[in-house]
Order: C-alpha cells, then sequence, then structure tokens
C-alpha cells in the first residue's frame, strides 16, 4: 500500500491581544507578540512568561508559548503547555493546534477526541476540520477523512492543504482519478504545495501511469528538499524505477 502524507496545519491564537489583565502583564504580552512576529522566539517566550509571573491566569501567554513550540517542532513541550489551560476554555484554535499536536507524537486517538470537540465547538473552523482529516486517515477512516475535508475546503475554498487531504482521502478509498483532480486543485492554489506533488506521483502510480509518477515525485523532492517527510520514499521510488539519475543534487 503507497504511503501517504498528510496536511496538517498550526491554527494560530485568534487573540490579537491580552484581555481583562493588568497593564503591566498586557505590556509582557504584547512584547512577546512583537517578538514573535519578528520570529525571535526565545525571546517572545520570555516576554510570555514575564507577563504570567505578574498575571498566572492570562491564558492567551499560554497559547502563544504552545504555538511557538509547535512551530519549533516540540510537540510534547506543547501539549504539556495546553494541558495547564485546558479548564479555562482556551480558543478553538489552541485546541486545533492542540489536537495537530497529538498527531505529531502518535496519539491518533486523542487527536480525534481533541479535535472533533473543537469543530463540534467551531463548526466554521476550517483548520479544525482538516486537521481531523488528516487524524481519520491516520486511523485509517477514510470515510470520515473524506467528509471532513470537504467540509473544510466548503469553508475556505481557497484552503490549498485541505484539497491535499481531500485527495488523499479519495486515494485511500481507491478514487485516484478524482484525487488527482484535488491534488491539482492544490497546486492551482498554492503551486509550492510539495505534498499536492507527492499525492500525484501516488494517483498515478495508481492507476499504473509509471511516466506522470515519476515526473512527479521528482517535483516533490525539488520542492520539498531533503527534509521532505516523504523524501526517501521518494527518492527509493525513482531508483527503483529507473529514474535515479533525475534524484535532485
Amino acid at each position: 500500500m503507497k504511503k501517504i502524507w498528510l496536511c496538517g496545519v498550526v491554527a494560530l491564537a485568534a487573540a490579537a491581544g491580552a484581555t481583562d489583565t493588568t497593564p503591566e502583564a498586557a505590556a509582557f504580552f504584547e512584547d512577546g507578540m512583537a517578538k514573535t512576529n519578528a520570529a525571535q522566539y526565545d525571546e517572545a517566550i520570555a516576554a510570555f512568561e514575564k507577563s504570567l509571573a505578574v498575571d498566572p491566569n492570562l491564558v492567551e501567554a499560554h497559547e502563544w508559548i504552545a504555538h511557538i513550540l509547535i512551530l519549533r517542532g516540540d510537540y510534547e513541550g506543547a501539549i504539556e503547555r495546553y494541558q495547564k489551560i485546558v479548564a479555562r476554555n482556551p480558543s478553538t484554535d489552541s485546541k486545533v493546534s492542540l489536537g495537530l499536536a497529538y498527531l505529531r507524537v502518535g496519539d491518533v486517538d486523542m487527536a480525534v477526541k481533541t479535535l472533533a470537540n473543537a469543530v463540534a465547538a467551531d463548526p466554521d473552523n476550517s483548520k479544525g476540520w482538516n486537521n481531523l482529516s488528516l487524524a481519520y486517515l491516520r486511523q485509517g477512516k477514510a470515510e470520515e477523512a473524506l467528509a471532513a475535508a470537504e467540509k473544510a475546503v466548503a469553508l475556505a475554498p481557497d484552503y490549498a492543504s485541505a484539497y491535499v487531504n481531500l485527495g488523499n482521502a479519495r486515494l485511500a478509498q481507491g478514487n485516484a482519478a478524482t484525487a488527482i483532480g484535488s491534488f491539482e486543485k492544490a497546486v492551482g492554489l498554492d503551486a509550492a504545495q510539495a505534498d499536492a506533488y507527492y499525492g500525484l506521483a501516488g494517483a498515478h502510480d495508481f492507476l499504473g501511469e509509471e511516466k506522470a509518477a515519476g515526473d512527479y515525485y521528482v517535483q516533490y523532492l525539488k520542492k520539498s528538499g531533503s527534509a521532505g517527510a516523504n523524501h526517501s520514499a521518494a527518492v527509493e521510488w525513482l531508483w527503483a524505477h529507473g529514474r535515479g539519475a533525475e534524484v535532485p543534487k
């Protein structure tokens, strides 16, 4: 069976600023947001921690620290941070990001539970539906994944990542031709969407269209670089089919 790479998206906190806090805590919080926007993540975390030292109940500061940890790939740290505020009604976006963090550490059941709760609370959250689609695919539930991805693209017709998961759900059901349409839509929306090229390669391979599959694997490697989640699989396919010389250096 072909390995499918799935697109998950971190949902950035919706809060524009700290609410219901002291002026001192708010000042530290705003400094943290400014540092975050400048990609100065160590300084941002330090500023948010200062705001929490003044106001330990400032939920937004915990949320932003968790978002930074996810961006850094520290999913365990993000989960620990979210758990500090789970009883304080964090934003839906934070629940969506927590669901993705659970996926990244391999706790698929908790990911599904968290994301299902998120979209139940906010049915118009397209990122929540997209990540739920990803979680269902990890569980091998293609039908549920398809329904969630369809909801995501209905809410956000220009959401390239959601079309990738829609294509993966269709491919998981054996509908390679319709999957190709979804992956092509993703590429049309975002030509840099590497996972869409990987999906196109897999769909054409499924149909026995070896030339097209190889061409898309090459495109995937060019778009994703050596850090791509499916880099090794794409390289192995190309060498196995006599096209190893086309692997980008």
